[in-house]
């Protein structure tokens, strides 16, 4: 795959996740012209709202360590402060077409309640929540419950009590 095919690919996949694609704002025109990557970073205003910040240098370099090292194309980034670590949640375009079915598929569920796609997550370790050293830490892949909200996303965390 081209990774023209994979951003067209990616901004598909945007809209289905409805991020954020206003005449005067768009994160998806700014992917699809820039690769300019957007980060959800969630709060509870009443509601669990996925406020989009644009990336930071250190975020651009950690997704591009990620690209690079499994061939995909990240488009958009979850961030969550947990007890855990600060997690970085990225979604991404395979470079193998044949996954594309199963990677949207993935990502149907989001008006019914969630979409569980398929994530790199990067968990940057237990620092200050403003700390930008990316580089420590470490990753893995998994499936990730997401919910749409004011044109960004936020990751839902099950309740293991």
């Amino acid at each position: 795959m081209t990774k023209e095919q994979m951003r067209k690919e990616a901004a598909e996949r945007m809209h289905m996740l409805g991020l954020l694609d206003e005449k005067e704002q768009s994160v998806i025109r700014d992917f699809e012209e820039e690769h300019k990557v957007y980060v959800s970073r969630p709060m509870n205003l009443g509601v669990m709202v996925g406020v989009l910040y644009e990336w930071s240098d250190e975020e651009r370099t950690l997704v591009e360590k990620v690209e690079n090292q499994f061939q995909i194309l990240v488009y958009h980034v979850i961030r969550n402060v947990t007890n855990a670590g600060i997690l970085y949640a990225m979604l991404s375009v395979s470079s193998y077409e044949e996954e594309w079915p199963a990677e949207r598929k993935a990502l149907k569920g989001i008006e019914a309640g969630g979409a569980n796609p398929l994530a790199y997550v990067w968990n940057a370790g237990l620092q200050d929540e403003e700390a930008l050293d990316l580089s420590k830490g470490f990753g893995e892949w998994g499936s990730i419950l997401v919910v749409g909200g004011e044109g960004g996303l936020c990751q839902i965390f099950p309740d293991y009590e």
